[in-house]
């Protein structure tokens, strides 16, 4: 009887290894009529972000990366994930009404109210509640006035007067901040190659070649460059979300020849992994994160596609976790265990990001969603 067993155990593990091979190897093409997990993959990322800042924020050692992804923090590689999907949403918002006009105030609406608004609330409620001046002091500090500021885009302030100034990371109110001003020269540089009639295969290609070239090839002396415009980032910081941005924007204009295919990622991993640690490794990291990003969008998985039926809340999360972890610290936090205080935070801001959506941001993209296109 036993004798009897083994062919046909043999045939059960051949057919489910051709199936294996199979599933592997059967490519998806792009389909923007299809749902797409991309809300859970920014949520995904937005809550990667709380986490990562939670060791400093605490005093405590930042995680060691390891794995395929073990070429930038936690929190690096969220902001890549999420530079990746904008490029690649907003060169197909731009493709689909190409006027500078309906491209701005699409992109106004979605960023600038909820940003807006917790920066307004920072100044506003949360510094007064938390800080060590008298309440006359701190409106009449510079700081409070030119935190302000940071609604130009072009200046990051972190600070506000005598907040937070005792915990184990002092002064940093949003220390999250930082990227929207490179998220918004993005959009302006996209929306230039797009007006100049310059947003096409070839022509973003190279982009991606040349950020590729000054990253991996000048990237130390980078960050010695002068700072990008009044913000005072590094010029690396915005040719390395660059490569992000624009990969994701060449993979929208190369959709119709791009298949999504499991082996591919699998192997993409796997060659990761093998080269960590080297520069090798790093561009193979950087050439093969926005395939996964999409190929991981496009998963035909009706739960990941439904994720967000309740609403985005990942710009929420991204906003509010910064400045809700600094005041737990502030709080005492900082002592709890980090599970204990990775849920708390986790659940306020959560809390927090759900408010943003439904008071403002999805009122506000209801404006846009009266414009064609995404």
């Amino acid at each position: 009887m036993a004798g009897e067993a083994r062919p046909k155990m043999s045939m059960r593990s051949s057919a489910a290894a051709i199936a294996l091979r199979s599933w592997l190897s059967r490519g998806r093409p792009f389909d923007s009529h299809r749902q797409n997990n991309l809300d859970l993959l920014r949520f995904c990322a937005a809550t990667l972000v709380l986490v990562d800042h939670s060791f400093a924020l605490t005093g405590r050692d930042a995680l060691a990366p390891t794995g395929p992804f073990a070429y930038e923090s936690l929190g690096a590689f969220a902001v890549a994930v999420f530079f990746v999907i904008s490029g690649f949403l907003v060169a197909a918002s731009w493709q689909r009404e190409p006027r500078l006009l309906a491209f701005g105030r699409k992109r106004a609406l979605r960023i600038v109210p909820a940003y807006a608004a917790v920066v307004t609330l920072c100044a506003l409620v949360l510094g007064p509640a938390v800080t060590d001046l008298r309440l006359t002091d701190y409106f009449r500090h510079p700081q409070t006035l030119a935190y302000f500021r940071n609604l130009t885009f072009v200046q990051v302030h972190y600070a506000l007067p005598g907040v937070f100034d005792a915990n184990p990371y002092p002064h940093a109110v949003n220390g999250s901040i930082w990227t929207l001003p490179l998220e918004v020269a993005m959009y302006v540089m996209l929306a230039a190659l797009g007006r100049a009639q310059l947003l096409s295969r070839p022509v973003v290609t190279g982009l991606v070649a040349v950020l590729a070239v000054a990253w991996f090839g000048f990237g130390p002396r980078l960050f010695a460059a002068p700072p990008i415009l009044a913000a005072a980032l590094p010029t690396a910081y915005a040719v390395h979300l660059g490569l992000w941005f624009f990969s994701g924007t060449a993979l929208w204009l190369w959709r119709d020849h791009i298949r999504f295919r499991a082996d591919i990622v699998a192997a993409s991993l796997a060659l990761c992994w093998a080269l960590g640690g080297t520069k090798p490794g790093s561009i193979a990291y950087h050439a093969a994160l926005p395939y996964i990003v999409l190929w991981v969008a496009h998963l035909d998985v009706r739960w990941m596609a439904r994720f967000g039926r309740h609403g985005d809340f990942s710009y929420g999360i991204y906003l509010w976790a910064f400045p809700v972890q600094q005041t737990m610290v502030h709080l005492g936090a900082a002592a709890w265990p980090l599970p204990g205080y990775l849920l708390a935070c986790f659940a306020v801001t959560l809390g927090c990001a759900a408010a943003s959506w439904h008071v403002v941001e999805h009122p506000a993209l209801r404006r846009k969603w009266r414009q064609r296109g995404p």
